[in-house]
């Protein structure tokens, strides 16, 4: 008789276990960042009845992993360190290791972290895939260096999820790119500037107005303040990016259905820096503006993190990521599925909601 692999002894004794440990899991994933939390509102997030969810809490009281207040439930300080570190074994009970190896050959990343869970059913997996990427983030930083930061929600998330806690020395935070069109709290400077203030780091901005015309640029260019900042921007040796959808992106932007339709005939499905990219990785349209190109990455940056989940940015994810070079991806588990579904591989059954 052949090897079982240690899951598959647990799957053929208890076979609801993945599915048990998930939603343990997604509890207790919830009350930590929602602490304290209150029970009509667990119960309204995961739609089950109270009485259900009572049995759940009381489970995980008894085990000492959360505390119920007059505020509310919270974790102890071993449910906190239980999240985390139960991650990785979840990751093998549920096949996402397997995934993740999948990635890496269909994408040519040098490492990929698939968040368990899928963004566009549970909100909390985006501030999960921060974490994750805040993490990688710290590992990255030397003294001196420069980190290039762009906007999004997903850089957003790495910003909130970053610990309050001082980087290696002489680290200066800027935003990629000038400014493009997004709401004030997921713009590239704010979150360069949330980043830094983390980090205890220096940071420079890079105040530019939307829409300006090539010319208009160009003239820029010579002012000193701005060339200063560009100079800075362009020697980053860390770069954290998001990736979004081409119509979506153009939207935020200010362009028209017309305009949109027009984009998605010639095949944009992704953006990265205001630049609209096919399923191929080629340049179909871009927005004017200052800061780093991706050309200029493969000479200069020595690592790339790329933060983006959700279902619908599989293909914008293959159009960057599949054909430019990357070093770091995070994503959830449903970006994963529809990328290894476009690309053909087969995708382990999935047991989340």
């Amino acid at each position: 008789m052949g090897q079982i692999p240690g899951e598959e002894y647990l799957r053929l004794i208890v076979p609801e276990l993945p599915e048990l440990l998930l939603d343990r899991y997604r509890l207790l994933r919830r009350i930590s960042f929602a602490s304290p939390a209150g029970r009509r509102s667990l119960a309204a997030y995961f739609r089950i009845g109270e009485k259900v969810l009572r049995r759940e809490l009381d489970i995980l009281r008894e085990q000492g992993l959360i505390c119920v207040g007059q505020r509310g439930i919270g974790l102890t300080p071993a449910g906190e360190a239980l999240v985390t570190a139960i991650t990785p074994s979840l990751k093998l009970l549920l096949g996402i290791n397997i995934m993740e190896r999948e990635l890496l050959k269909l994408l040519q990343v040098k490492r990929v972290s698939i968040v368990p869970g899928d963004l566009e059913k549970d909100e909390v997996v985006l501030l999960e895939m921060g974490r994750a990427a805040a993490k990688i983030l710290r590992e990255c930083l030397k003294p001196g260096v420069v980190l290039a930061v762009s906007g999004g929600m997903s850089c957003a998330a790495v910003a909130d999820m970053l610990p309050d806690l001082p980087a290696p020395p002489g680290i200066t935070v800027v935003p990629v790119r000038g400014g493009l069109g997004e709401e004030v709290d997921y713009q590239a400077n704010n979150i360069a500037a949330r980043v830094a203030r983390k980090l205890k780091a220096a940071y420079r901005l890079l105040h530019l107005p939307d829409s300006l015309s090539q010319e208009a640029l160009e003239m820029l260019l010579h002012e000193e303040k701005i060339s200063e900042v560009l100079k800075l921007i362009n020697s980053a040796s860390v770069l954290l990016h998001g990736i979004g959808t081409a119509g979506d992106m153009a939207r935020r932007r200010g362009a028209d259905e017309e305009e949109i339709r027009k984009l998605e005939a010639r095949g944009a499905v992704g953006e990265v820096f205001g630049f609209f990219y096919d399923l191929q990785g080629e340049i179909v349209d871009y927005i004017p503006s200052l800061g780093l190109y991706l050309e200029d990455m493969s000479n200069r940056v020595e690592n790339v993190i790329v933060v983006a989940g959700g279902r619908k940015k599989a293909k914008a994810i293959i159009a960057v990521v599949g054909n430019h070079p990357r070093d770091h991806l995070v994503l959830d588990e449903g970006a994963a599925h529809s990328i290894m579904e476009i690309g053909g591989i087969d995708v382990p059954g999935e047991i989340y909601p």
